[in-house]
């Protein structure tokens, strides 16, 4: 096991304890068992997140949380992992998102799996601003290697916004990689997807939760690679 991918599980178990131990009225919103198919075959693992919200005037909230995944894959004795924190502001019809996180693999997208990468730590910014039920608003990711060559990576993604039956987002990324994309979010939040093209590589992401169960069902298809997972959340 490489190094920064041990600092990562011993973080989230530290991460873990400090939650459950001095924090009980924060206790984890979620916790869930996933099990699919990925980037190195069969993988197992679990999940945690949680988010506490705060309200900022008649209009406006403050949410802060942290989530955070390990798994195991079949083929491969590397440990996948991802965990990030994460502070969300909305006031009026402005709003901005700020996170941070280490990991060894994608930013998850709707919680699927992608790729697996060297370790590197990295940030996510977005602001936007809202005009009804339009809006537009500019996002952004670094990240820094952890590898020989300390390989550094940027997106920065502008992007348009409409709320018709769901939630629809158009977008562009430019930096590292370029191309485009486009998500939905569906009003009741039962179903997600996401479709981008990055330098000619379509990739579609799709998530769909059971209503009134614990499930949630997601598949995607990356890169030429078709993944899938059941989670179970408890």
């Amino acid at each position: 096991m490489r190094i920064l991918d041990k600092i990562i599980v011993v973080f989230f178990s530290v991460v873990v304890v400090a939650f459950t131990l001095i924090a009980p009225a924060m206790a984890f919103e979620a916790e869930d068992i996933l099990y699919g198919y990925g980037y190195q075959g069969w993988l197992a693992g679990l999940g945690i997140s949680q988010e506490n919200v705060k309200p900022l005037g008649f209009f406006g909230y403050e949410k802060t949380g942290i989530d955070g995944f390990v798994g195991q894959n079949e083929n491969d004795d590397q440990i996948s992992s991802w965990i990030g924190g994460h502070k969300q502001v909305f006031v009026g019809n402005y709003g901005y998102t700020l996170e941070l996180f280490v990991a060894n693999t994608d930013r998850p997208i709707l919680s699927t799996f992608v790729n697996s990468l060297d370790p590197h730590i990295g940030a996510y910014g977005e602001f936007n601003r809202m005009y009804g039920d339009f809006g537009h608003g500019l996002s952004g990711t670094a990240q820094l290697f952890v590898n020989e060559e300390g390989q550094f990576e940027y997106c920065i993604s502008p992007y348009v916004q409409f709320n018709r039956q769901g939630v629809w987002r158009f977008s562009a990324s430019m930096g590292t990689v370029f191309g485009l994309g486009m998500s939905y979010l569906e009003p009741m939040e039962v179903l997600k997807f996401d479709v981008t093209l990055l330098d000619e590589s379509l990739s579609f992401h799709v998530l769909l939760s059971v209503p009134e169960k614990p499930v949630t069902f997601g598949a995607g298809w990356t890169q030429e690679r078709l993944q899938s997972f059941v989670r179970y959340t408890f």
